[in-house]
Parts: C-alpha cells; sequence; structure tokens
C-alpha cells in the first residue's frame, strides 16, 4: 500500500472514531488552543547522541478539539556551537481515546521536514504512524506505543513502559511528578540508510573530490546484524506545575543504550579514466563502539487558551 494512501487511510479512521468520542469529563469537552516553548539540552535518538552535542529550543502549537482529534505543528530550532538554524519541522494529525477509566491512549500520524544541513540520526524518517495504549493498573500505569516509520524502508518500534503519577495540589496550583522507566525495541533500517547518506554526502553539486583523478565515490551501507533491536532504557521523572492556563515542566531522562549496532561499507571509486574499485570497510561511528549513558533534560512552558 503506498504511503499516501496508508495516511488518508489512517485519518479516516480518525474522523470515524471522533464521531463516536464520549466524554464524561465536562472540561474535556472543551476545544482549547495551547502554545508552547521548550529547551532541549541535547538530541537523544533510541540511546544514541551525536559526537557534538546538539541542544534545541522547539515552538509548537496544538489544537485539540472537543471530540478528540488534535493537530500540532512545531519548529526545532538547533543550537550547537557554530550551528543555529531550523533544523526541522513536525506536523502531527492524532486523536485521543479512552475506553472505560483504566484504559487510554493515542492514534496519530507525523510527518517531518528536515533542512538541508540536517545531520540527525533518524534524519531520513520522513513520516510516521503509531498508536498508544495505556492501561491504569492503580498502583502504577503500564504504557505501550507502536510505531511505523518510513525512511528508505519502514521500520517498527515498540516502547513498553511503566510509570506512576503522583499529583500534589498546593491551594493555587497542581504539581504532577512522573517517574517511569521505558525501553525502546526497533529494527535498524533507518540507521543503515542514514549512514549511507553520510557517507554519499559528497555526491551533491556542491561537493568536490580532493583527489582530481577520481570522478565518483559511492557508499553502500550494511548492518552488520540486522531485525529487531533492543536499543535503549530510559529512565525518567518529569514534573510539572500547572496554575490557572500555565504549564511549567522539567524532564530529567538518563538514556542507557544496548546493543552496538555495527556497519560496514562497500565503497566504489570510480577513476576520470573509467577503472572502479572496490573495498569494504567497518563504518561504525567512534560513538557507537563506544555507547556511553546520556543524562539530558527538557524544559518547558506552555500557556492554553
Amino acid at each position: 500500500m503506498k504511503l499516501h494512501r496508508i495516511i488518508i487511510f489512517c485519518s479516516f479512521i480518525l474522523i470515524a472514531l471522533s464521531s463516536k468520542a464520549q466524554e464524561t469529563n465536562e472540561d474535556k469537552n472543551k476545544t482549547k488552543f495551547k502554545l508552547q516553548f521548550d529547551y532541549l539540552s541535547n538530541y537523544a535518538y533510541n540511546g544514541r547522541v551525536d559526537s557534538i552535542k546538539s541542544p534545541y529550543q522547539t515552538t509548537s502549537a496544538t489544537l485539540n478539539l472537543a471530540n478528540g482529534l488534535y493537530f500540532t505543528g512545531a519548529a526545532n530550532y538547533l543550537m550547537a556551537n557554530g550551528q543555529h538554524r531550523f533544523d526541522f519541522f513536525e506536523l502531527d494529525l492524532g486523536y485521543d481515546y479512552s475506553i472505560g477509566k483504566k484504559i487510554s491512549g493515542q492514534i496519530y500520524g507525523t510527518k517531518y521536514f528536515y533542512s538541508g544541513n540536517a545531520n540527525l540520526l533518524n534524519g531520513n524518517i520522513t513520516s510516521d504512524i503509531g498508536a498508544s495504549l495505556n492501561y491504569d493498573l492503580v498502583f502504577l500505569q503500564f504504557n505501550n506505543n507502536l510505531d511505523l516509520f518510513f525512511s528508505n524502508a519502514s521500520d517498527f518500534q515498540y516502547t513498553p513502559g511503566i510509570e506512576k503519577t503522583i499529583e500534589i495540589k498546593d491551594g493555587k496550583g497542581t504539581w504532577n511528578i512522573t517517574p517511569g522507566v521505558y525501553g525502546n525495541f526497533s529494527s535498524i533500517n533507518y540507521y543503515e540508510s542514514e549512514v549511507n547518506r553520510s557517507l554519499n554526502a559528497l555526491k551533491g553539486p556542491k561537493g568536490k573530490l580532493a583527489n582530481t583523478n577520481v570522478s565518483s565515490i559511492n557508499s553502500t551501507t550494511t548492518v552488520n546484524k540486522p531485525g529487531f533491536t533492543f536499543l535503549d532504557i530510559e529512565c525518567t521523572i518529569p514534573v510539572s506545575y500547572e496554575f490557572e492556563n500555565w504549564t511549567f515542566s522539567l524532564t530529567p531522562t538518563l538514556a542507557m543504550p544496548k546493543n552496538p549496532i555495527y556497519t560496514t561499507s562497500l565503497v566504489t571509486t570510480t577513476s576520470t579514466t573509467g577503472t572502479k574499485s572496490v573495498f569494504n570497510y567497518n563504518s561504525t561511528p567512534y560513538s557507537e563502539r563506544n555507547l556511553k549513558n546520556t543524562f539530558f533534560i527538557q524544559l518547558g512552558l506552555s500557556y492554553t487558551f
């Protein structure tokens, strides 16, 4: 099935579900608009980070309709040393649902847009379709996320986790503290395509080869052990304070990457005379061969109209 057909099909499902949505909480029956500003100290994906620290400032706007549908647009501005630019943008369409008092979740789709200079590990992922299902066990909540990512080849990711929200009212506002532990399991086609894209960066019209006797260099990268892989564990303690229409949040996270992803690249060099030479080499980045735990924080401020 073509990607645009999948997106259209899922959109019809969201609309059909939202037409049947029934909320018993009066506050949830209101259409709301939220403007949010976030600062992320370092960008991580499945426990992996760039060798250069990549902090981001994100501005997002969300429209939540009374029937459960929501629309979000986000702009992510890179604030790394020597690099200041809007790196990528996101458009989201989703639906919040609940089944009784125990089950809740979302169905969603996301489209990504990257700048020409973006160098994200997941920078070849163009879109995402997914769903979450959360079950309240009273003493904790069991969460499940399923995602289908699209790049040169599709990837399936499963993220289970447990968390518990502690609510404290101080008379003026409400504190929410939600410690949680999550795991990320995913196929890794996105990683293979991103390493391949990075190695072929000189193929662009502005690229210049150091050796004038070489007309082209092409690289093809493969993951040594492809398939569904346990990639990382993330421990997090989001803390938020809600006061009237304002929400302040702090989310510290410790990401512990697992199972290094080793890659081998086949490089084909063509000389100006037409002679070709081929060789294999280990293209696994140093950071992947020496995985380390990463700690980062996210600060947020939002206002709901």
